[in-house]
Formats: C-alpha cells, structure tokens, sequence
C-alpha cells in the first residue's frame, strides 16, 4: 500500500492523464457457484494479502474523489502465460514436471481459478488505457474457469502422462486461506470491446513451450525455492539474465 500512496503522489504531481491501478478478483472474497460479482460490490477480503490490495483500491479511490487524479482500478482474474515466476500454479506445475516431479495438489483440488491468457490481459490493460471512463472499475473476466486438478490433468495430458494419472498427481496439505472460487462479471469491459481470444488449451501449449525453451535457475535466482508445495521463503522475483530473443 505505501508503494500504491508513492505512486499516486508521483502522478499528482507531475498531472499525468491516466493512472491504471491493477487489483485483483481477490479484493470480493470468496464467491458463491451462483453468484457473479459486480465492479460495485462490496469488498470482502478474506486473506491478508487481499486486504492489503483492498486497502490500495480505498487508497487510490481517494484521490480520484479528493484530487480528481484521472484514475481507472481494474480487478482481473488468474493471468498465465511465459515469463511468469515459478511460485504461481501453472509455472510451477509445468517446472515440477520437467524435473520429473509429481503435481502437488493443495487439498482435495477443487478450488476453482479463472485464467486468462497473458496476451488477452495485454489486450484488455491496452483497452482500459484508451478507452476507460475515468474513475470507474473494470473487471477483467477470462472467462474459462477451471479447478486446480482440472489444470493438473491438462497438463498432464499435454505432457501424455495422462494415461499414468496417479503417479504424476499428489495430495498436499491445503493451502491457509484458500478461497474456493471467485468469479466476477466482465459485461462492463465487454462494453468496450473486450473478448478473449486465446482458449485455455492455446495458452497453455504456448506456456509449455517457453518453459520448455529456458532454464529456469538462469532466469530467476530462487526460484527452485518456488518449486516446493509451500514456499516458506523466497526472494524477490529478479531475472538474472534476459530470456531468449523471441520469446513472448
């Protein structure tokens, strides 16, 4: 949050036209199997993480209401693709299984993420950027929701483990504070234009193929401490040598 206040205080000061905050789905708390959650419902954090996100948004609200700052807050969902560091599920699972390493499973698996592909999430920050209304939130929906062992078994299947389910896939102990699901409603940025255009299955070969394509020790420096089924620590996430010339 004191990151968020420097930010703002920045672009106050130097009146710059739009100021993007990126939040999260987080911020709503769990969500019901019926329910969609709208950019106007009340924020109900379940996790100290997303509090603090919660928190930022109040922040960031206020100078738009105190000092009409030019401000737009978006609320994505799971965003996957290259590049991304290894402690995040999908990353993780694809490193894990290079090395010959099972799929750990938090709980019973069913906990239930939206993913959306790093190119669409371009797409539609690109969108907010030039055609946003200011002052107003915007939920980024991907629109393909998927358990975690619905991801654990597609991976498997495009690795052709999937025939070999029970010895690729273990159960761990659940995660603290595991939302089950949240799922919200993207109609206000569909209004301007949105749609996701790359399927989950599409992002996912494409995702293998960069993970497939680097060492993964040569790119972060921690990262084979993300590799465990619960990180204890870990350093900041900072490359230590560029990727390949051509990789998304």
């Amino acid at each position: 949050m004191l990151g968020t206040h420097v930010l703002l205080e920045c672009a106050k000061a130097h009146k710059i036209k739009r100021f993007i905050h990126v939040s999260t789905d987080e911020v709503y708390g769990e969500t019901a199997y019926n329910d969609l959650t709208l950019e106007a419902a009340v924020l109900a954090p379940t996790n100290p993480y997303a509090a603090s996100k919660a928190a930022a948004e109040h922040l960031v609200e206020s100078y738009w209401k105190s000092f009409k700052l030019p401000l737009v807050i978006t609320r994505s969902n799971n965003v996957f693709g290259p590049h991304q560091f290894p402690e995040k599920l999908i990353p993780k699972f694809i490193s894990r299984l290079e090395r010959g390493m099972t799929c750990c499973i938090h709980g019973a698996g069913t906990t239930r993420r939206s993913f959306l592909y790093v190119l669409d999430a371009v797409r539609a920050y690109d969108l907010v950027l030039h055609k946003a209304k200011l002052g107003h939130i915007y939920n980024i929906e991907a629109g393909e929701e998927l358990s975690v062992m619905q991801v654990a078994r597609a991976l498997l299947k495009a690795y052709g483990y999937d025939k070999e389910e029970s010895k690729w896939l273990e159960t761990v102990t659940d995660r603290a504070f595991n939302d089950l699901r949240y799922h919200i409603d993207g109609s206000k940025l569909k209004e301007l234009g949105f749609a996701a255009e790359w399927s989950f299955e599409d992002g996912l070969a494409e995702t293998i193929k960069w993970y497939k394509s680097i060492n993964i020790n040569e790119v972060w420096t921690d990262a084979e401490l993300a590799l465990s089924a619960h990180p204890k620590t870990h350093t900041a996430p900072a490359p230590s040598s560029t990727p390949k010339p051509g990789n998304l």
